[in-house]
């Protein structure tokens, strides 16, 4: 290339580096949607398809749809109906999905899309999250496709207050009363006040610390406190097995946030929220890295592709990867959710 060339492409790349400045001051919101998608996928070529996170990209980087009424705040306000309706039973052929396997310790009981886990350690069995009550009796009884007696629960972690993870707690206890529950004191808070049937609000047990170390048998739970999704959520970080092959695994609590829920204030306003969700999202990014996790275990099966994951499972041969194992869709998955959050961020301050 003679110098004439050189200098007209030295031009071209420095006007599409000013253009690309004056775009993110324009648009600032846009510039980290477009550092989300980036995530999206592997930089690999020929990906496996449950390595592209669309779906978790099209849900936590949608923006607010503009006009939309606050929520009313009170324990009289009635339930959202959406959240009533998780109230009554659906049919069996519209939750179902059959239990898996995961790794050699862990395994997946919950439905179609609320995802409900099962840590088997040598002193008993870890959940992770209840369901609904309705259907968390039929989900504990899926242990024993596994040879798991649901009597042995220790332990039930409840990462957040959401129905779909918290509702099932007095139906746990009532199949195994022993069981304590953990739960952080924001979330413990949240369901003594929100506007929930009596039915499915719990007695408070167990209040988890930031840091606090859960063990049992063999293996240990770590808790962080990553407010965001809820008043005080839960991420959590836990080992796996793979044969002889060991891996850590990493939750995060939540990737949606709600300023009001079950006619509970959660934060006072909307870029407080949002900039809490940042702020723990970045910290428990971090923390994943010291502790070295590879592998994403999601609160809800479309987040991560888990149903493809386990399929993956099923055919796998002696010697394939481990659908679940990639350091790399664990560091693309946490920068995504900290650019979507960093995203709605941007659209919130410019109303």
């Amino acid at each position: 290339m003679n110098r004439y060339g050189s200098f007209a492409l030295a031009t071209s790349l420095a006007l599409a580096g000013l253009i690309a400045a004056a775009r993110a001051q324009t648009d600032p919101a846009g510039k980290h949607v477009e550092a989300a998608k980036a995530s999206v996928s592997p930089k690999a070529a020929n990906p496996q398809p449950w390595h592209i996170f669309n779906s978790a990209f099209n849900q936590m980087c949608a923006e607010p749809k503009p006009g939309a009424r606050p929520q009313p705040v009170g324990k009289d306000v009635p339930l959202e109906p959406g959240e009533a309706a998780k109230l009554t039973p659906t049919p069996r052929e519209k939750w179902y999905a059959p239990p898996a396997k995961v790794f050699d310790n862990l395994y997946y009981i919950g439905t179609k899309t609320e995802s409900t886990w099962a840590l088997n350690t040598s002193g008993g069995i870890i959940l992770i999250n209840t369901n609904f009550d309705w259907v968390t009796p039929e989900l504990l009884d899926e242990l024993r496709t596994f040879n798991l007696d649901p009597a042995n629960i220790k332990y039930a972690i409840i990462v957040r207050s959401h129905s779909d993870q918290s509702w099932g707690i007095n139906a746990l206890k009532k199949i195994v009363p022993s069981a304590r529950v953990i739960m952080s004191e924001g979330d413990w808070e949240f369901l003594a006040n929100d506007n929930s049937p009596a039915k499915v609000k719990p007695s408070k047990d167990m209040v988890a610390k930031d840091g606090q170390k859960v063990t049992l048998g063999d293996t240990t739970v770590t808790l962080y406190s990553t407010p965001g999704a809820s008043a005080d959520n839960l991420s959590i970080i836990f080992p796996v097995k793979d044969g002889n092959e060991r891996h850590v695994a990493g939750m995060i609590g939540g990737t949606t946030m709600n300023l009001v829920q079950g006619g509970v204030q959660v934060f006072p306003d909307t870029q407080t929220m949002i900039k809490t969700y940042i702020a723990s999202a970045k910290r428990f990014k971090e923390i994943e890295d010291k502790a070295g996790v590879d592998a994403i275990i999601s609160i809800h099966a479309a987040l991560d592709n888990m149903f493809e994951k386990i399929d993956a499972l099923r055919s796998r041969k002696p010697g394939d990867p481990h659908p679940f194992v990639s350091k790399d869709d664990v560091d693309r998955f946490s920068s995504m959710v900290i650019e979507c959050g960093e995203a709605k961020l941007a659209w919130a301050t410019a109303k």
